[in-house]
């Protein structure tokens, strides 16, 4: 009974979430960033109710009890991805009725696939569980050659204005570096840094998390991502809602999502202007369901690219002058210069078409698949936060990218190694249970010798 009615909750918080993303991109985004490409043609009814409901139907099967990381990342690709992808490509296309209706088909099948591998039974893998010491020290080596090499290519900068000049910083970073400090960027703020704030979170060290905040601004002084600027308060959101009971994880980002949204909506009401629902709505919610829709109307009617901008460059002409992200971003929002970055299921049918969801799919399951096998006996929150901010940036990457360069095989490495983690509650007991012991003993000893005597 419990659970039918758990189910009707989370179909119902779907079908809630997916009106008010409705009502905010017609009523809010649309009239502001039409130029930007954020367009609204009037949805034909029919296809419109298909949408809500292919967007409301893994409700049905979403893990109500989530115990494992993949699951973490199911949800959120399903708040982040999967519904805006569902139903804001209805009010943007002007394809087909039935290619949409195929494409649509194609995503519910392959989140249906990436579910089920949640369940999976583990892989016999036994993990190599560093001594803490040599963990933290291998942490320490690391950070110090990324920031070396950070340092050494950026010059000593931390300036938290940047904020206020975020996309001046961000070309200046565009224009320069690249290669190795990259990559060393990108690990350090993507995996490293949120796992020591993970650590810290969790163990309750307020040391570890500023260390890891302020390495986190130092960074983002550099490049102006605010994905790194807001990382300490992603890893604080997961965290809270992974210290709730288990069961209630879903439930909870799901209408977390949708009072968030409503939230930036009566802010920027109050405030007479559209910079909160700007900056975190149609950022980080609608432009992936936006995008998901633009890559699949351009390369359903125009040349697949198979990689060829990508790992094979060497084997496969590439048939465009720009990349997939550039191109999409001329061809949609009027500017080459645009970054029209897209989640894995539009990258991977960009690619390789419908095909490519499904290989892309099994891909990432097996990924996640590992991951949950190797921590399947790491504590509960240390293991969701590690994969937290990578699982983010599959919302707006292409799954090859966020594998390598967005740090999932980094945190996959990390996570074979993890030293156990014992929370300061757990400490505090043995502790007391050890002076409990002790004093029974030296009462067991007092009273041996007073017999004695």
């Amino acid at each position: 009974m419990n659970n039918i009615k758990n189910r009707i909750i989370l179909l119902f918080g779907a079908l809630i979430y997916g009106a008010l993303l409705s009502w905010v991109y017609i009523d809010l985004v649309s009239p502001y960033f039409a130029y930007m490409g954020y367009v609204y043609y009037p949805a034909f009814t029919p296809l419109l109710i298909l949408g809500f409901t292919a967007a409301a139907l893994p409700a049905l099967w979403m893990p109500i009890a989530v115990e494992r990381p993949s699951q973490v990342v199911y949800w959120i690709l399903y708040v982040l991805v999967y519904i805006p992808a569902s139903i804001i490509p209805f009010y943007t296309l002007t394809v087909e009725t039935g290619k949409l209706v195929a494409f649509l088909l194609s995503m519910l099948s392959a989140f249906a696939i990436l579910g089920a591998s949640t369940h999976l039974p583990y892989l016999p893998i036994r993990r190599l569980e560093l001594p803490p010491i040599l963990f933290w020290l291998g942490i320490a080596l690391v950070s110090a050659v990324f920031y070396a090499l950070i340092v050494g290519t950026y010059g000593i900068r931390f300036d938290v204005a940047a904020l206020a000049d975020v996309y001046d910083v961000r070309e200046k970073y565009k224009e320069s570096g690249g290669g190795a400090v990259s990559y060393a960027i990108a690990w350090q703020a993507g995996v490293i840094n949120p796992l020591i704030m993970a650590y810290g979170l969790v163990l309750r060290k307020p040391g570890l998390v500023a260390t890891g905040l302020f390495g986190q601004l130092v960074i983002f002084s550099i490049t102006g991502q605010k994905s790194i600027f807001f990382s300490l308060l992603l890893n604080v959101v997961l965290l809270i809602l992974l210290n709730r009971k288990k069961g209630g994880f879903g439930t909870s980002i799901l209408y977390g999502a949708t009072i968030f949204t409503v939230l930036c909506v009566i802010v920027d009401w109050f405030l007479n202007e559209i910079a909160f629902v700007s900056l975190f709505v149609r950022r980080l919610i609608l432009t992936p369901g936006l995008l998901t829709g633009y890559y699949f109307e351009f390369f359903s009617s125009n040349p697949k690219v198979y990689l060829a901008h990508s790992i094979f460059k060497s084997f496969i002409d590439y048939p465009y002058s720009l990349k997939p992200v550039y191109l999409i971003g001329y061809q949609y929002m009027g500017s080459a210069s645009t970054a029209a970055n897209a989640n894995l299921w539009a990258d991977s049918f960009a690619n390789f078409g419908y095909m490519g969801i499904f290989i892309f799919t099994l891909l990432l399951s097996a990924v996640l698949w590992i991951f949950d096998s190797i921590t399947r006996h790491s504590e509960y929150q240390i293991k969701c936060l590690i994969l937290g901010i990578p699982a983010f940036a599959l919302s707006n990457s292409a799954l090859l990218t966020t594998l390598l360069t967005h740090g999932i095989l980094l945190a996959l490495l990390l996570a074979y190694v993890l030293p156990g983690v014992k929370k300061k509650e757990v400490r505090d007991k043995e502790e007391t249970v050890s002076s409990l012991e002790l004093q029974d003993t030296n009462l067991s000893l007092s009273y041996v010798t007073s017999f004695r005597k």
